[in-house]
């Protein structure tokens, strides 16, 4: 159910990405990301598991296509590229870091509730330390040429 919602997370985070921008779709993503880990943390049932596997799914999603575009468009062009590829290697050893982690919650109890929660925090982490950074600036520059050319438009009628 994960990569069902990576998959809708993808195509909304597109839609999120215009309409709002990069920093907020960022946030609502983490949001989301969060909200499944603290329920993937906390449930006893099956049925809320799967739901906040489609949480954690949606905020994956969204942020795969939204942070590489977000680095890409306010960092400066000669190091645009490092960074982007920066990127992917941490999310590569994001992943080694997270078997490293289970492992180390293998022995201890109630094992799958600490390993589902420590996801939560990085997230919750990761969406306060977003208030510190600024919008896209190509964002920026789309919105408002954006909002120009409707003004003009109606001058000229």
């Amino acid at each position: 159910m994960a990569v069902a919602g990576v998959i809708i997370g993808a195509a909304i985070g597109g839609w999120l990405n215009d309409k709002f921008g990069r920093r907020s779709a960022i946030l609502i993503a983490d949001f989301l990301f969060f909200v499944g880990g603290v329920v993937m943390a906390s449930t006893m049932n099956s049925a809320l598991l799967i739901v906040g596997r489609v949480f954690v799914g949606l905020g994956v999603g969204m942020t795969s296509m939204t942070a590489p575009l977000y680095i890409s468009e306010a960092s400066p062009a000669k190091i645009r590229g490092s960074l982007v590829s920066t990127n992917e290697f941490l999310i590569t050893g994001g992943l080694f870091l997270s078997y490293l982690i289970n492992l180390a919650f293998s022995k201890a109890p109630v094992t799958g509730r600490w390993m589902l929660g420590v996801a939560g925090l990085l997230a919750l982490l990761q969406f306060i330390l977003m208030f510190l950074l600024p919008e896209s600036p190509l964002w920026l520059y789309r919105k408002v040429n954006t909002i120009n050319c409707f003004y003009h438009q109606l001058i000229i009628f």
